[in-house]
């Protein structure tokens, strides 16, 4: 099992040397909109120090033809899918995705009553395993996946994250990325759960009130999935378990990755999936396309299930580009399909944005490393004085730059906005 880990991270590496457009000067409209905001003395400093920081960039115009097809021209600042970045919360997607997938899969398989929508309980079977089977701030008091993959848009939730962990697996999960050309992206390990081991994944049952639809036991990845990305080790220090500093770099080998590249590609093909090649796409429903547009595009208080505190959730809360240096409440005009991540000092966002009165729509997708003191795991992070800024500001700029920019055709947006209002 070990060669094919080494296999992955050798193909991964050479996967991540594919060019892209990175042009210099006037015709590259990304580095005039970064050089323009270099009057801005925040973003300047930023800018100077670009592998300080750890900056990367991809904004891709979209342009549409007569048939209303897209057109993608991408434009990279910094990128490297070699270069290692905590991707945080944004492998959120990817498993929300996959088990939506697996659902459908399992649906036409033998379980016609299976849906995202029907609910299922975890057992446990080992000390570090924990039964789950109450949720109550579903609609029924019970998890389900569509549960799991809503909370995962609106406010990024952990533990959401760690149920669909359970359902799909380690190994599934890796292998069917990989089998559809994220070669870039390794998850390997759930959230906030120190101690428990990651091959080991927990039984699950669906049921509905007529009794057992589906049922799976405890699966085991014996794979050693190597982080294949250089630059794993950070800072200068970093606190252990025990509030000790430790006077050495923070190793992120064992950690997820999620080249910003790979982060790109999928969100174009949850976006737009029939403009994408056919190996890149998911095996999606239209109806679970308008389910993901609606909760990858509203604000926490626009959300049924469950209702959200809007001084915690405000609207920015999830949503980094444009918004997320304010709690201000916003009209909606501007909307941001996306998903975030943000740990260990570092922010990223991937989104495409959309004003449907001025026909306009991009993606965005940058990270950014705030930790100026160089220590890991003491909670104190550049978050505020730097990345949320940084990244507020760089979204307005390119969408100032878009609202300049001549499109041939316009495009028709309505199926966000109908998604939206569902």
């Amino acid at each position: 099992m070990k060669h094919l880990a080494i296999a992955f991270s050798l193909l991964s590496v050479v996967a991540g040397c594919s060019p892209g457009k990175n042009f210099t000067g006037k015709s590259d409209p990304l580095a005039a909109i970064l050089q323009g905001l270099k009057r801005d003395s925040l973003v300047s400093t930023v800018l100077s120090r670009p592998d300080y920081f750890e900056i990367q960039v991809i904004y891709t115009q979209i342009d549409r033809d007569r048939q209303g097809q897209p057109v993608f021209s991408s434009y990279w600042h910094n990128v490297d899918s070699t270069r290692y970045f905590y991707p945080a919360s944004t492998v959120k997607m990817p498993l929300a995705l996959l088990a939506l997938e697996k659902i459908n899969h399992l649906k036409r398989s033998g379980y016609p009553r299976l849906s995202r929508n029907v609910s299922y309980r975890l057992d446990s079977m080992r000390v570090f395993q924990q039964k789950y089977f109450a949720d109550a701030t579903s609609p029924n008091g019970k998890p389900s996946i569509a549960h799991d993959v809503r909370k995962i848009f609106v406010v990024s939730d952990n533990l959401a994250y760690n149920h669909l962990f359970e359902f799909l697996g380690r190994e599934y999960i890796n292998r069917r990325l990989w089998d559809k050309g994220y070669t870039r992206t390794g998850i390997v390990h759930r959230f906030d759960y120190p101690g428990r081991d990651n091959r080991y994944t927990s039984p699950i049952e669906f049921y509905d009130p007529t009794g057992g639809i589906f049922k799976e036991k405890e699966k085991f990845d014996d794979n050693i999935w190597e982080n294949p990305q250089h630059s794993t080790r950070k800072g200068k220090g970093w606190y252990n378990a025990s509030d000790s500093l430790v006077n050495q770099p923070f190793d992120f080998s064992r950690r997820n990755w999620f080249a910003l590249t790979d982060m790109e590609k999928m969100l174009r093909s949850v976006m737009f999936p029939k403009a994408v090649p056919e190996q890149n796409r998911f095996n999606l429903t239209a109806d679970d396309y308008q389910f993901l547009w609606h909760y990858m595009g509203i604000f926490p208080r626009e959300c049924d299930f469950p209702r959200y505190d809007t001084t915690a959730y405000y609207d920015g809360y999830v949503k980094f580009f444009l918004f997320g240096d304010s709690k201000e409440k916003r009209d909606g005009s501007v909307r941001v399909f996306n998903k975030v991540g943000e740990a260990y000092g570092t922010l990223s966002d991937v989104a495409y944005i959309v004003d449907v009165e001025n026909n306009i729509e991009f993606i965005l997708a940058a990270t950014i490393l705030c930790n100026t003191d160089g220590i890991f795991n003491d909670d104190t992070y550049d978050y505020d004085s730097i990345g949320f800024p940084f990244l507020a500001k760089l979204g307005r700029a390119v969408y100032e730059y878009e609202l300049k920019r001549p499109r041939k055709d316009r495009a028709d947006l309505s199926k966000f906005q109908r998604a939206l209002r569902q």
